[in-house]
């Protein structure tokens, strides 16, 4: 129609509508806001890693506050915690044995930990979300998409 979309979340939803099978967000109730809180952390783990990305190679080094740098950083680790306690109770995906957006916006933000702060190396303290990530990279939408390190 000629008309844009703004922001990947709209995107993602969008094209879910276009898909005829396999839906990677359900249309209403409890089980979609459940796969949206994961999408909202997972997005908040982008945020601060994002803005911790910046912080430290756009600024000049007497510019940089460490101690705004150390608050992102404590929302991605309180924000992993948490991904990792609620995989716990998972069988298989974020929010159950179906594989959702959840686990999109997940295998992302991990994904992008991966490539901006290989220091950080989260999989030793987080062993739900490393399974969940090695279940993810199995999957040719997740290998096919996957940036090139740099």
């Amino acid at each position: 129609d000629g008309g844009a979309l703004f922001d990947s979340r709209v995107i993602v939803e969008y094209l879910d509508t276009l898909s005829p099978v396999g839906r990677l967000l359900p249309q209403q109730g409890r089980e979609r806001a459940a796969i949206k809180s994961w999408e909202a952390i997972a997005d908040g783990v982008l945020d601060a890693a994002i803005a911790i990305f910046i912080e430290n190679n756009r600024r000049e080094p007497q510019f940089r506050s460490q101690a705004w740098i150390d608050r992102q950083q404590g929302k991605i680790d309180a924000a992993l915690d948490y991904m990792n306690r609620s995989l716990e109770e998972q069988p298989a995906f974020c929010t159950g044995v179906n594989f959702s957006l959840a686990d999109v916006a997940v295998g992302c933000a991990l994904g992008y930990l991966d490539l901006r702060f290989e220091e950080l190396a989260w999989r030793q303290h987080y062993p739900n979300l490393q399974r969940l990530e090695e279940k993810l990279r199995t999957r040719a939408s997740f290998t096919s998409t996957a940036p090139s390190r740099r």
